[in-house]
C-alpha cells in the first residue's frame, strides 16, 4: 500500500460541498478538529501541520507558537501563552515587544529544528515530503509577515501578490508530478495557494474558480496513481472573510469509518495502514 497526502492549506469544507467538488469529496469526508494554542484565537498553519505530521499535541511536538524567537525566552513564552489571562495582561502592556527590542530577538516561523519528535517521514520509508510547513518549507519565503494584509489593502500590489503565489504553485505542482513517478510509500505535498487566495480574495469568484481548479488537479493526480493507492486530502482550517475558521477538512478515497477526527489521529492511522501493508 502507498499513501498520497494532498494538503490543501485553508481548504474550506463548506465551500467544497457547496461547489460539489466530486474529486475532492471522496468516499469519506468531513470536518477535522485542529489545535488552537499559542495565545491566538484561530488555527495557525505551523502549529496545525506539525501536529498532523507528528500525531502529537503542540506542547509535546515543540511547535506551540506561530512564531519563535529561537532563544532562551521561547520556553517562557510557551508557558505564558498557555495561560490566556497572563498572556492577555502582558500583551496589553506590550511586554513581549519590549523584551524583544531589549534583547534583539527576531520573530520567525518555526523550522524543523523546533520539532522535538519523529514525523511521518522518519517512521515511513521511503517517504517524500514536498514543501511541508515547518518540516521543509520556509514559510517566511512564501508568506512574509504582513504580505497578505498588504495584498488586501493595496490594489496595486494585489496583482503582484497573485502572480507570485501562482508562480510558487506552478513549481509545487511540477515537483509533485515528478515525485509521483519516484519510489515512495508515503508522499505528502502541501499547497498554500488555497490559503493565500482565501485571505486575499475570499467572497469573490476567483476563490470559487480556484477551488474548481484544485478539483481538476486532484483528478489529474489520481489518474497517475495505482488503483490501490490511498488518497488523503486534508486541510488545517477553513476560511472566511475574517480569516481562519476553526475546523479543518479531510477526505479519503476509501471508507475508513472516522467520526469527528482530530488532526493528530491521522498519524497513527496512516503509519498503521502502511505497517499493515
Amino acid at each position: 500500500m502507498r499513501v498520497l497526502i494532498l494538503a490543501y492549506d485553508g481548504l474550506n469544507h463548506d465551500l467544497v460541498e457547496t461547489l460539489s467538488l466530486r474529486n475532492i469529496l471522496q468516499r469519506e469526508h468531513g470536518k477535522v478538529e485542529v489545535p488552537i494554542v499559542g495565545g491566538i484565537d484561530d488555527p495557525s498553519t505551523p502549529i496545525v501541520w506539525t501536529s498532523f505530521i507528528t500525531g502529537e499535541p503542540p506542547e509535546v511536538n515543540g511547535v506551540d507558537m506561530p512564531q519563535m524567537w529561537d532563544n532562551e525566552f521561547d520556553g517562557l513564552r510557551s508557558f505564558v501563552r498557555r495561560h490566556r489571562g497572563i498572556h492577555n495582561i502582558l500583551k496589553r502592556f506590550k511586554v513581549g515587544q519590549k523584551v524583544r527590542e531589549a534583547t534583539g530577538a527576531r520573530s520567525s516561523f518555526p523550522s524543523r529544528k523546533n520539532i522535538k519528535v519523529d514525523t511521518f517521514f522518519e517512521v515511513v520509508k521511503p517517504s517524500v515530503a514536498l514543501g511541508v510547513p515547518v518540516y521543509n518549507k520556509n514559510l517566511e519565503e512564501i508568506y512574509p509577515i504582513g504580505d497578505v494584509m498588504r495584498a488586501r489593502q493595496d490594489p496595486e500590489y494585489l496583482p503582484v501578490f497573485e502572480e507570485r503565489v501562482r508562480g510558487i504553485f506552478d513549481e509545487e505542482i511540477e515537483a509533485l508530478f515528478d515525485a509521483i513517478d519516484s519510489e515512495w510509500r508515503l508522499l505528502m505535498v502541501h499547497l498554500h495557494i488555497t490559503d493565500l487566495f482565501g485571505h486575499a480574495f475570499w467572497g469573490t469568484e476567483k476563490v470559487a474558480t480556484l477551488y474548481e481548479e484544485m478539483d481538476l488537479l486532484t483528478k489529474r493526480v489520481k489518474a497517475r496513481l495505482r488503483e490501490d493507492d490511498l488518497v488523503l486530502i486534508i486541510s488545517d482550517h477553513g476560511m472566511s472573510k475574517l480569516g481562519h475558521t476553526k475546523k479543518g477538512f479531510y477526505s479519503f478515497n476509501v471508507k475508513i469509518g472516522l467520526v469527528d477526527p482530530d488532526i493528530k489521529d491521522f498519524f497513527n492511522l496512516v503509519t498503521g495502514l502502511l505497517a499493515d501493508g
